[in-house]
């Protein structure tokens, strides 16, 4: 036993041997996938960096996703490794224990059978050595019992050689005995020593079926971690194939880094480039919008000179209910002279005199119209006239909100008329008269005259010979200063025809003219000089639908239409250089014949809207407006010297069928 217990020890001792062997082998090959591993994770780093500092975003998050995927791969990789180490040790320690059981179990059986062997021969030896002796004393005996007495002497020598032989008897007898004793005990040494063979068998035995059951449940195991370890290894060549793929596509990428900051480098050469360029094209710009602004203004200037009518386009803020409704604004001005319209056709651009958007002050718009009251004031026929569909603004710009928080064109033409009229006094003497009407169902209607005196049958529209218009019968009031001449024209605004509609709270039924005669007479020469300065307030273009208009207002919307039809046809004419204008189709167009393509400086506005669902109404307006500037007008300044204005005066009154005084004829 303590042979097989040294020969265990040795067993022992030269598996942890070959263990740290194989420990010390799988160290070294793990310390060489370590350093292998930290070359490329340093290598990848590298790689990363320079990458991300100059590919482009996509690229840098493609290579930023396939290193988080390496990562893990390499995870896996060192975790199946682990794994198949651990694995393939356990496969080794377990082959071991089978091969050290098998064998302890063939040096056990080998022990016992030598160990039965020699006991037995032993005993064989022992057996043999006493048939031996039994036989030789026996022969003895025998040997002895065949010899006769002799005599006296013999008989006293053969008493010596019986007392000899007696003790040889008894020495035989007592070896005999001892060696009965001995074969006795050897007999019993045998039963005893075979008991504890087979015991010792029995024990080697049960020791066998416990290493044979350990032994099938150690293939068992084995068996199953064989087919796991396969299972791994094909996983680990699986994403060792995966790992191999993707260096093959790190490498790719390294090259589209390198070829990423090769662009990038160009991509910083071109931006620098591009710098350069828009800081010139910037430059180009600013240079070329300044020589546009000043070119459409010299270019206005001449246009003013040859006559033609300024055209100016104001829009107005989105109101509340537009607002509310989620309305958005259409309308968008690159600069003081153009705007375009966002349709569902697509971007409509106009080109205008000025434009004023919603931003755009009472003060402002009437800065750029100051020129024509001192024109007016000089003796020259002028018109302002506003157009534009309903609730876009045109009463606003020409008169104001009603309580002159805000006023117009017209009361601030007011102010302006006297100031200069204050300011020329010591020169000139200058009278303002006034006459205020209202084209209402194609029916003149005169603002100044008492309710119920104004009749359109007495009132008839007449041209003079330079082309002047007037009307007869109309109620004529002068004025001496700024205060009066606003209350005359508030008095004759109550007498306006207004309504509501969905459109606006206090829509416009009528067309208003106001006129405001200057003569001017020069107080050295004598000579005299005869403006006149008309502010019209056109009733907007309307839809029915939009606006919601009863019985009576459709009436009035339709001769509305049918006057702003006329206006357009004029419009249309004189923009397309016709010889026949057709003003005698409407009262209208007679009262603005001086207006359009006459002797008069003409400045229209065309009010718009900016809100999305107006933008086929501020398009038909903007067209319309666009028509207006290509009319020419033969502006004159209408003086004559202190003579010719005497007999004048004397002519129109005999005319009139007025008293001539005789120092007058004289």
């Amino acid at each position: 036993m303590s042979v097989m217990k040294d020969e265990v020890d040795n067993q022992k001792s030269e598996i942890q041997t070959k263990l740290a062997n194989d420990k010390k082998l799988l160290d070294a090959e793990l310390k060489v996938k370590d350093q292998e591993i930290a070359k490329l994770t340093s290598r990848n780093d590298e790689l990363e960096k320079a990458r991300l500092a100059n590919v482009p975003l996509d690229t840098a998050k493609e290579i930023q996703n396939l290193q988080a995927k390496l990562a893990l791969l390499e995870k896996d990789k060192n975790k199946s490794g682990t794994e198949t180490t651990a694995l393939q040790g356990q496969i080794s320690e377990l082959k071991v224990k089978l091969e050290n059981a098998n064998k302890n179990l063939e040096t056990q059986r080998a022990t016992a059978r030598e160990t039965e062997v020699c006991k037995l021969f032993t005993v064989l030896c022992l057996l043999s050595d006493v048939v031996k002796a039994y036989l030789t004393l026996e022969r003895k005996i025998k040997e002895l019992e065949t010899v006769k007495p002799l005599g006296k002497g013999v008989a006293v020598a053969a008493g010596k050689q019986r007392g000899q032989h007696q003790d040889k008897t008894s020495r035989a007898r007592t070896e005999e005995r001892r060696r009965t004793t001995w074969n006795s005990a050897a007999g019993g040494d045998d039963k005893n020593l075979q008991k504890r063979h087979e015991k010792i068998l029995k024990e080697l035995e049960r020791k066998l079926e416990i290493e044979k059951s350990k032994t099938e449940k150690l293939q068992e195991s084995l068996k199953g971690t064989e087919d796991d370890l396969k299972d791994t290894k094909k996983d680990r060549d699986n994403k060792a194939n995966e790992l191999r793929k993707l260096e093959a596509e790190l490498a790719a990428l390294g090259v589209a880094a390198k070829e990423g900051v090769e662009a990038a480098s160009k991509v910083k050469n071109l931006e620098k480039e591009t710098k350069v360029l828009n800081e010139e094209n910037k430059v180009l710009t600013e240079n070329y919008n300044t020589e546009r602004v000043l070119r459409k203004k010299y270019y206005n200037m001449v246009e003013d000179m040859k006559g033609k009518i300024r055209v100016y386009c104001r829009a107005r803020p989105l109101s509340k209910t537009e607002l509310g409704r989620g309305n958005r604004s259409v309308l968008k001005s690159q600069d003081e002279y153009s705007i375009t319209v966002e349709t569902q056709r697509g971007i409509k651009d106009f080109q205008f005199d000025q434009i004023f958007m919603e931003d755009s002050t009472q003060e402002k718009i009437f800065e750029d119209t100051n020129n024509l009251v001192q024109s007016a004031v000089d003796g020259y026929n002028v018109c302002i006239f506003a157009y534009g569909q309903t609730g876009s603004g045109k009463t606003f710009t020409m008169i104001g909100d009603k309580d002159q928080n805000f006023p117009g064109i017209a009361p601030r033409a007011f102010n302006r008329i006297f100031d200069l009229i204050n300011e020329l006094k010591s020169k000139s003497d200058i009278t303002v008269t006034a006459y205020m009407m209202e084209l209402y169902n194609d029916k003149l209607i005169d603002l100044f005259a008492k309710p119920g005196h104004s009749s359109d049958d007495k009132m008839d529209i007449k041209v003079d010979k330079k082309g002047l218009v007037w009307v007869k019968g109309a109620v004529i009031k002068e004025a001496h200063n700024s205060k009066e001449l606003f209350a005359l024209f508030q008095e004759g605004s109550e007498h306006r025809h207004t309504a509501s509609t969905k459109m606006n709270d206090e829509s416009s039924r009528s067309h208003l003219i106001i006129s405001l005669v200057l003569e001017t007479t020069n107080k050295m020469t004598g000579q005299t000089a005869k403006g006149k300065l008309s502010l019209v307030d056109l009733a907007g273009s309307e839809r029915v639908g939009k606006t919601g208009a009863s019985a009576d207002q459709l009436k009035e919307a339709m001769s509305i239409n049918k006057s702003l039809s006329a206006l357009g046809d004029v419009i249309s004419a004189l923009s397309s250089e016709q010889q026949f204008i057709p003003y005698r189709n409407n009262k209208l167009t007679m009262l603005m014949q001086d207006s359009l393509g006459g002797n008069a400086k003409t400045l229209m506005f065309v009010n718009i809207s900016p809100a999305d669902y107006n933008q086929d109404e501020s398009v038909i307006s903007l067209t319309y407006a666009s028509r207006v500037k290509l009319i020419t007008n033969q502006a004159s300044k209408n003086s004559d010297n202190k003579e010719i204005a005497r007999l004048k005066s004397i002519i129109a009154k005999l005319k009139a069928g007025e008293a001539v005084d005789d120092e007058d004829v004289q």
